[in-house]
């Protein structure tokens, strides 16, 4: 049975990893939170090292670049080196493509110069539910300001359907970007669910993915109902 360590197995990737692979049921899945690291880490061989724990807060990263290059970089560095495994997956975001303006996407791009061409390397989009507490679809369901343009198109996907993804390709190496397979504007959703927020910025926050999506992924106007549900009370 193929041993598959997921670090930062509480995160909100992480942890809904961790349960796809579980129900795959043909794998033996190492979830590895802050209180186990060094201790799995000396645990022995992995067929699969997942690393779910580069932080997604974009905000904190501007005002805590040293922090977050340790968080992100650093971090990525050191499961390579330190750990013992055979093949290497690396969490990754959109972002390391669409916001190299910023120090969240430059950390992203140079943790993902760390793999190697038998890694593989997942972008991901911007997601939805699960354990949602931040992020812009927050800003709307609280009607709090948005800080970025209401054109910006974004490819919402479920993070749950985004981990089935990725735990059914371990065996995959390169590059691919995951999300939904169309893009919705982030006006589109406001209006759409009645929200309130405004949008504080002109920064065009374009998120969707560029590396080929297929026919079955899913449709980013799916964020709608949910969102209306997370506004109602009901989810």
């Amino acid at each position: 049975m193929v041993r598959v360590a997921v670090v930062g197995a509480a995160g909100y990737v992480g942890s809904e990893l961790v349960a796809a692979l579980r129900r795959g049921g043909d794998c033996d899945v190492v979830p590895v939170v802050r209180a186990d690291h060094d201790r799995l880490r000396d645990a022995g061989h992995y067929d699969v090292l997942v690393n779910a724990a580069c932080p997604s807060k974009r905000y904190w990263a501007e005002h805590n670049p040293a922090d977050d290059h340790t968080e992100t970089v650093r971090k990525t560095e050191r499961l390579r080196q330190d750990w013992k495994w055979d093949r290497f997956v690396q969490i990754s975001s959109i972002s390391a493509r669409t916001q190299l303006d910023t120090v969240y996407g430059r950390h992203r791009v140079e943790a993902e110069q760390l793999c190697g061409p038998a890694d593989l390397i997942v972008r991901l989009g911007p997601m939805y539910g699960g354990d949602y507490r931040k992020g812009v679809l927050a800003d709307l369901v609280a009607d709090r300001p948005v800080y970025a343009s209401g054109t910006s198109r974004q490819s919402f996907a479920p993070v749950a359907w985004c981990a089935e993804w990725i735990a059914a390709r371990l065996d995959r190496t390169g590059l691919a970007e995951v999300g939904a397979r169309t893009a919705v504007t982030l006006a589109e959703v406001r209006d759409a669910v009645g929200s309130r927020s405004e949008f504080a910025k002109d920064y065009v926050d374009d998120q969707f993915p560029v590396t080929g999506t297929e026919p079955d992924w899913p449709d980013a106007r799916d964020v709608i109902g949910w969102l209306r549900r997370m506004r109602g009370g009901d989810a």
